[in-house]
């Protein structure tokens, strides 16, 4: 494996004109972007969530020239498609699936909450959620241990 290069880092040795090849090799489904300066061969990486550094990848060409374009400043490379194959299938991003169906889970269970609890207000305001006295709570919760106590 070859190593990687930030894309800020990239970006700063394009400033300074000092890459003298960058490549886009495929790699079945996905793209990757090599590039050299000095003696040196290194592949663009990226920051996982989880903190990993691992190759950059991208699904298609339009990425690669967008990042490419507007990330890196780099206006010409070359495309090396000898590996690219369009039938492999592609693996879905389960960890975002599994976040995205969790964070819509937590936010249909806030807004019950704030219905039950915008509900329960208005019910203390009309007189159909009748207050209860610390002394009327002490009472009840005896009688639910001497309920419990003697089952």
């Amino acid at each position: 494996m070859l190593n990687l290069i930030a894309p800020q880092s990239l970006k700063d040795l394009v400033e300074a004109n000092a890459i003298r090849q960058a490549t886009v090799v495929a790699d079945n489904d996905v793209f990757k972007i090599t590039v050299k300066y000095g003696m040196v061969e290194r592949v663009v990486s990226v920051r996982t969530r989880e903190g990993q550094i691992k190759e950059r990848v991208f699904t298609s060409l339009d990425a690669v020239a967008r990042f490419m374009r507007e990330k890196v400043h780099l206006a010409q490379y070359e495309v090396n498609a000898a590996n690219f194959q369009p039938a492999t299938k592609r693996t879905k991003r389960p960890d975002t699936s599994n976040r995205l169906k969790e964070a819509h889970a937590a936010l249909s269970r806030s807004e019950w909450l704030t219905q039950k609890v915008g509900a329960s207000r208005e019910g203390i305001k009309d007189g159909s959620n009748p207050l209860i006295s610390p002394a009327d709570w002490e009472q009840i919760r005896a009688n639910k241990r001497a309920q419990r106590d003697t089952a």
